[in-house]
């Protein structure tokens, strides 16, 4: 199993979900970064990362959730939610700025009706 499942939600407007499998960190985030630019280019314009999976987040996939928002925002818009991420890790995004640019929601039906 990858570090990405990657399935489709229908809101308002079509939304990708990648749920986060793990740890993202020096040995996987290349993975993810590259599943988001193949997304991209397959035609994913809002996505959500469901970070319910997600059991550590090293400041190099801080990083790599900061390239995809920057890569969905180029109209100046924000495509990225987050949801369901541990406490500690919502902690993480608060002190690294993440949450000041992607906002964060308590579930993926949340996150994805916020488009």
């Amino acid at each position: 199993m990858g570090v990405v499942q990657i399935s489709q939600a229908q809101g308002r407007v079509p939304v990708t979900v990648f749920r986060l499998q793990d740890r993202i960190n020096l040995g996987n985030f290349a993975e993810l970064e590259e599943a988001a630019k193949e997304s991209y280019a397959n035609g994913t314009r809002d996505l959500v990362l469901d970070l319910s999976q997600t059991v550590s987040l090293t400041s190099i996939g801080i990083r790599a959730i900061v390239i995809i928002h920057k890569m969905l925002s180029t109209d100046g818009a924000n495509h990225m939610r987050i949801a369901n991420p541990m406490p500690y890790i919502r902690e993480m995004l608060d002190i690294s700025g993440v949450t000041q640019y992607i906002e964060i929601y308590n579930t993926v039906d949340e996150a994805v009706a916020s488009f």
